[in-house]
């Protein structure tokens, strides 16, 4: 496990008070005492600010206070950032280098909703990365995005979907960022299309055994869209849409279920959302339909992107590859 630091402070939660000895590691805050240890996984960890010399860990249970830092205060907190940045960018499947790093504030609007605060800004090769100090870090698909947009020393970016991301303040090199950002979005979109076109025209040789899926599905009535996870995988997915009802098929080398889903929001909004929860979780797409419970990066990956919150929560059930499939396909779209 990776330090970020350790360092002596007071912890005080529920008005009771004492000194620790707080480490700073990859995955978790780990505070230890006169009686003992006790830790905080960043899975927990929703928010920390930094108010008066004192450090305010906000969680969904409560709130942590760490203080009597002195002159680590502003030490303790940057490597605290950068430590939950990583875990968030792990959580998030980033895996590239950035072409661009840099600091400062942002405000995105997903599905009519707002947020704003500071955040730390990386520009990867296929997506625009933001990392505030809480739980709302995002990765923003440059294969989604429509033309990025400068205006008021700020950039702008809004996605097939209608969500909007703006970061401004990040300093003299504005239009050099804007500049990278701009053909690196190019140069996505463009793979991205062609990818998909070279998918579609080749769909029959690369269903292979699932050939006889998606004619199940396209029988059924269903509507029948293809996608790919990220470019540069040779896996993809099918999916049969109808009356507020959808199958989906992973194509891999792996043996997979055939994943049910019920939903009220029209075809085109859970079209929206499997387009970019397959996208986001790349290779990782046990994410879409395992139980989570024990598995804390995979909770801040859900949480960081509600496409794969909406999958998740309209999941009906999955069918086995068996001699009962066709049949219980059929009766699934009765």
């Amino acid at each position: 496990m990776k330090d970020f630091g350790t360092y002596k402070c007071r912890l005080t939660i529920n008005q009771q008070s004492e000194e620790v000895t707080c480490a700073i590691g990859s995955e978790l805050l780990d505070f230890t005492t006169s009686r003992g240890r006790r830790s905080l996984n960043f899975a927990d960890l929703l928010d920390f600010r930094l108010i008066n010399y004192h450090l305010f860990l906000i969680t969904a249970s409560g709130e942590l206070e760490l203080s009597e830092l002195g002159h680590d205060t502003e030490s303790f907190f940057e490597n605290l950032w950068n430590a939950y940045m990583e875990r968030s960018k792990e959580a998030l499947f980033v895996e590239s280098e950035p072409l661009y790093s840099g600091e400062g504030d942002y405000t995105f609007t997903e599905q009519g909703v707002k947020q704003h605060g500071i955040a730390k800004v990386e520009l990867l090769e296929d997506a625009l990365c933001l990392c505030p100090h809480d739980h709302f870090a995002r990765r923003i698909p440059l294969c989604f995005t429509r033309e990025p947009v400068e205006e008021d020393f700020g950039i702008s970016l809004t996605l097939d979907t209608g969500d909007s991301y703006r970061f401004c303040r990040i300093g003299r090199d504005t239009r050099a960022v804007f500049e990278k950002i701009c053909k690196a979005r190019d140069n996505v979109s463009k793979r991205w299309r062609q990818a998909h076109q070279a998918l579609d025209n080749q769909l029959e040789e690369r269903l292979g055994e699932r050939k006889h899926s998606f004619e199940q599905m396209r029988d059924c009535g269903c509507t029948m869209i293809t996608g790919l996870y990220r470019l540069d995988s040779d896996g993809f997915w099918f999916a049969g849409l109808k009356d507020g009802k959808a199958a989906v098929e992973l194509v891999t080398q792996e043996q997979t279920a055939t994943y049910l889903y019920h939903y009220d929001n029209g075809n085109q909004q859970f079209e929206y959302s499997l387009r970019h929860a397959m996208e986001s979780v790349g290779l990782h797409r046990e994410v879409i339909y395992m139980d989570l419970s024990d598995k804390p990066l995979y909770q801040m990956t859900v949480d960081r992107s509600y496409h794969l919150r909406f999958l998740r929560k309209h999941n009906h059930k999955r069918i086995i590859h068996n001699a009962s499939w066709d049949k219980n396909l059929a009766d699934f779209f009765l």
